[in-house]
């Protein structure tokens, strides 16, 4: 029997158990104490700044474990796939989304478009990174929508500075 005190909506418990930190929400996520709604410090200070948060779309074990080192200063989180970064997008709401192409399911231009055509997430910039560094596969990721485009393999640093830059930091 549930507590009558309690109130699911405010406790961070969904309607299936699951909670912030279970493994359907993502792996990948930072510490639990910057995932919560913040709280004004004792002192009556300024509240804390949020940490932008990063969605990054990528079949590769190896590719998201490197990306997540590089934006360890924001909160990350994954999907497997584009059907599944789009699904991400519109319940975590992120920042910006890093989305790569070559996936199963659904390829990242055609996430893209898909992300461009719906209200919550059609102003999110999505940087497109990729091996695929041909003229042709660059046109198609502006025309689906992408705002940026980073070839693999990237370094840490200039990951970071498309990233800072689309944050407006």
């Amino acid at each position: 029997m549930r507590d009558p005190r309690v109130n699911p909506s405010q406790s961070g418990v969904q309607a299936d158990g699951s909670g912030p930190d279970s493994a359907s929400s993502s792996a990948l996520k930072g510490p639990p104490s910057n995932r919560g709604p913040s709280r004004k410090p004792a002192g009556g200070g300024p509240e804390p700044a949020r940490r932008k948060k990063i969605l990054v779309v990528d079949d590769s074990f190896a590719s998201l474990e490197a990306q997540q080192g590089t934006l360890d200063e924001y909160e990350v989180v994954i999907a497997r796939n584009g059907r599944e970064g789009i699904r991400q997008a519109i319940v975590e709401k992120p920042d910006l989304i890093l989305m790569d192409v070559v996936m199963p399911t659904m390829d990242g231009f055609q996430a893209c478009r898909w992300l461009r055509a719906f209200e919550a997430t059609k102003g999110v910039p999505i940087i497109i990174m990729t091996t695929r560094s041909d003229a042709t596969s660059v046109k198609i990721g502006f025309a689906n929508g992408c705002t940026d485009y980073i070839f693999k393999p990237f370094s840490g640093p200039d990951l970071l500075v498309k990233v800072r830059r689309h944050l407006g930091e």
